[in-house]
């Protein structure tokens, strides 16, 4: 396959998974293309235009000809300069890497997180929360976010990969949005009755057994084994955790067991006192879900996968 289109195909999987629905994400870039028709000067030269028909700013082709022909793949949770460094090597001691897929996002993806979070608020208005409400929750963190990532090294893993000449890009929102959907159906279809099951349930998936192997399995984080799991919500996409604000609003919408992938301290003092129960499912085990289903569809075109840095291969088709 052509590096471009790894790339685009990789976008229109995250489309197709978004909570939002494609006909809202088709409203988000239009509106990206008019705001980019609007910008002058410099502001306009430098704009980043594939927001245009991709709304995941962190999911992008970061170094590369579009146009190189993609024969293998080292795909990882967390690409530093060392992994970009290993798959050079792994080129010399005869296993070629034509390309490096990181699920965490570089670059713009980082400086820029804070607008996939905008898909928050419409993921919380699925399961009854006024947009309105979901909207204004969001207002503070999103600030917090798009401050906090500013002071970061953007480029580091970027400007190693081309010195190396090895083309890299990331994928996270697209297969965040896989592994939601992959999950939110498997739990619907097991359908766990207290939190201890649904625990037991989450270790029947091949990524999370790994994970417990090395003392990161699924937990309970807020809640007893005996706790009714009652209404579901799996909280796998958009960027990053939300706000606290979010809490009660999910509570008043009927929200009874959040499944995540990561909780902070603050926010399970808001569920505890809201009375939500949450399970932790874990971080790289449940983007490992998400990046193996788009690593399938890879290599049944031909594409030969390698995986490194925290991801766990397991391939379902």
């Amino acid at each position: 396959m052509k590096l471009g289109d790894i790339y685009h195909l990789i976008v229109e999987m995250g489309i197709k998974a978004d909570p939002r629905g494609e006909k809202k994400v088709q409203k988000v870039l239009e509106h990206s293309k008019k705001k980019l028709d609007k910008l002058e000067g410099k502001k306009k030269e430098l704009a980043d235009k594939d927001a245009t028909w991709n709304p995941y700013t962190d999911c992008r082709l970061l170094y590369g000809d579009p146009d190189r022909e993609i024969k293998s793949i080292l795909a990882g949770i967390d690409i530093t300069p060392g992994e970009v460094v290993l798959a050079d090597r792994l080129g010399e001691k005869g296993k070629k890497i034509d390309l490096i897929l990181a699920h965490h996002p570089h670059g713009i993806g980082t400086s820029h997180l804070d607008f996939v979070m905008q898909l928050q608020p419409e993921h919380w208005a699925k399961v009854g929360v006024p947009i309105a409400q979901a909207e204004s929750a969001m207002t503070k963190r999103l600030k917090e976010v798009h401050w906090a990532t500013k002071v970061r090294n953007h480029t580091q893993t970027i400007d190693a990969a081309r010195l190396l000449d090895m083309p890299f890009m990331c994928a996270h929102t697209p297969a965040d949005s896989l592994g939601y959907q992959y999950l939110t159906k498997y739990l619907k279809d097991k359908d766990p009755m207290t939190l201890g099951d649904l625990v037991d349930t989450l270790l029947q998936i091949p990524e999370y057994q790994e994970a417990e192997k090395v003392g990161a399995g699924p937990e309970i984080f807020v809640g007893n084994p005996e706790g009714s799991v009652g209404e579901k919500f799996v909280f796998f996409t958009g960027g990053t955790s939300p706000g606290p604000e979010s809490i009660p609003k999910l509570a008043r919408a009927g929200v009874s067991t959040i499944i995540t992938m990561h909780w902070t301290d603050e926010l399970k003092k808001e569920t505890e006192k809201e009375g939500i129960y949450v399970v932790i499912a874990g971080h790289s085990s449940s983007d490992s879900i998400g990046m193996n289903l788009i690593l399938d569809d890879l290599e049944k075109k031909g594409v030969k996968p390698y995986a490194c840095s925290g991801f766990f291969r397991y391939k379902r088709a």
